[in-house]
């Protein structure tokens, strides 16, 4: 087992974690450009429905409660709900620049580092998802705390560095349910890897109670999760604490999904090339061969953690979204980062010459991309599954921002204006004043909060308080009809299309129709 040492990084080296911090707060810089989707449309319902309805562990249901409880304090001192949101993710990704500077600094020298840090921090996987208020960028960054207090601890096990492990493995987990239970492997691999005198020492007490105690936390949570989604179940509920979704991509109950939305099904390597470019793709796979060869145990160790998980989303699942990878590239980068310095120093008198010609390669094409996502999301180069998401698609936050300035500027707008779904209301709201909070509700609450679960009473809602307008995607009105109200029950109202908002592409469409009783 290696001596105990203590931190050797911020003690002079303040500049470098200054230059990290404002490189990542670059992400602040026309933080709405891109337009609110759906999935910060249902985010920001659950933050309205605390404020509303008390209702504190609806987050829970999808498994991301961090996505709601922060942002209500911040709602309820005034401060818009969207751009609160973004704000706390671009502020998460700083803080990642900083955590993983210090993860390479525990195996390498100050460039190094450095190195490490801006190259996440251009990441333009890292710099399109800060900007989102999405719960991926929350455990990409608990999981570079896991990381780092792991090695940490196991160059010094002391409680110290126990209570850091343990609070890092419980906040991944709160980061995204039950995804983040994953990093209570990183520990078990970095024992199987590591040398076997300093897996000794580990598994000897103190050590062992130490590093068990470390872990029980996180053990703890997980086993209260799946007792409490096993008794939702036999209630005849939904599991909760988001398996509904991890059983959808890791059993394939959502590969029909690409065919539905008309898009390719993802494609790993497609989805990596896109953001990164082919050339730095391929820096990076030299990069991840020469730290497997050629470092110590540590760096093989960071590359089966990033490329487990990546692997495992990326080839066995069926369907799966872009953003569910965003957590495997941190590790991913400081090995690559370290396995091109040892290649460096194998290259004698050109070794500054390779070092400066990969980080330019990697700079110039990630640079471009994520300045395109920071100042034209149009511009920028996305897969056609993201594209669809953020950009083209029924879901994406494109024509809210003009369907808002049309209920401003009308003059007959009516007391109520509802979504058939749980996002669009709360997207269309991100463009409103305040004031608007009370007019704009998706169909699935009355007037009074509480939930209407029957058909029927949707629907007698609604011709309460017609005339009334809703707002949907054009192309999938009848769908939502259909299942809001019920197919007999359409014949009992009215509807005229009164406004219509394009979207890029030709996909989708934006509407507004005029609700009265037939």
């Amino acid at each position: 087992m290696s001596p105990p040492k203590e931190p050797h990084y911020f003690a002079g080296e303040y500049w470098q974690i200054a230059a990290l911090l404002l490189l990542g707060s670059l992400a602040f810089v026309h933080l709405m450009a891109l337009p609110a989707f759906e999935d910060e449309g249902s985010q920001l319902r659950w933050v309205w429905r605390i404020i509303e309805a008390g209702e504190w562990l609806q987050p829970l249901g999808d498994g991301k409660p961090l996505e709601a409880w922060p942002l209500v304090p911040l709602v309820r001192l005034g401060f818009h709900p969207l751009t609160a949101g973004r704000a706390l993710h671009v502020l998460a990704g700083m803080v990642g620049a900083v955590l993983i500077y210090q993860l390479a600094r525990e195996m390498a020298d100050r460039w190094t580092a450095l190195m490490t840090g801006v190259l996440f921090a251009l990441c333009p996987f890292v710099v399109y998802l800060q900007r989102l208020a999405l719960s991926d960028i929350f455990m990409c960054v608990a999981g570079i705390w896991v990381l780092l207090s792991a090695i940490k601890f196991i160059e010094r096990p002391d409680g110290r560095h126990a209570v850091s492990l343990a609070t890092s493995l419980v906040l991944a987990a709160f980061c995204k349910f039950p995804v983040g239970f994953f990093f209570l492997v990183t520990m078990p691999l970095a024992l199987l890897l590591m040398p076997s005198h300093e897996r000794r020492e580990l598994l000897r007490p103190p050590a062992l109670r130490i590093l068990l105690g470390a872990h029980a936390p996180a053990v703890l949570l997980a086993a209260a999760v799946v007792v409490a989604a096993f008794i939702r179940v036999r209630s005849g509920r939904s599991a909760g604490f988001g398996l509904q979704d991890l059983m959808g991509i890791g059993a394939g109950r959502y590969h029909d999904i690409a065919a539905t939305l008309g898009i390719a099904p993802p494609n790993l390597a497609l989805e990596l090339s896109t953001q990164l470019s082919w050339p730095v793709t391929v820096i990076g796979l030299v990069g991840l061969v020469a730290g497997a060869l050629l470092n110590d145990w540590r760096k093989r160790w960071l590359i089966i953690v990033g490329l487990l998980p990546m692997l495992s989303i990326g080839v066995l699942a069926q369907f799966w979204f872009p953003r569910y990878v965003l957590f495997t590239i941190p590790p991913l980068i400081v090995a690559a980062v370290s396995g091109w310095r040892s290649l460096s120093l194998r290259a004698g008198r050109f070794r500054l010459a390779v070092q400066l010609g990969v980080l330019a390669v990697c700079v110039g094409f990630m640079g471009r991309q994520s300045a395109l996502i920071i100042l034209n999301p149009l511009g920028a180069k996305w897969s056609p599954l993201d594209r669809f998401q953020y950009i083209e698609g029924g879901g994406s936050g494109y024509g809210y921002p003009e369907a808002a300035q049309f209920l401003l500027d009308a003059t007959n707008a009516p007391v109520m204006i509802y979504s058939l779904d749980g996002h669009s209301a709360y997207q269309l709201l991100s463009y409103l004043p305040a004031s608007w909070t009370r007019r704009v509700k998706p169909i699935f609450y009355g007037p009074d909060g509480k939930e209407l679960r029957s058909e029927d009473a949707r629907l007698e809602s609604l011709l309460n308080h017609a005339p009334a307008w809703i707002i949907i995607s054009e192309e999938l009105l009848q769908r939502y009809l259909d299942s809001t109200f019920g197919s007999a029950n359409i014949d009992q109202i009215n509807l005229r299309r009164i406004a219509i908002f394009d979207k890029p592409g030709s996909r989708a469409r934006l509407a507004i129709y005029d609700v009265t009783r037939r």
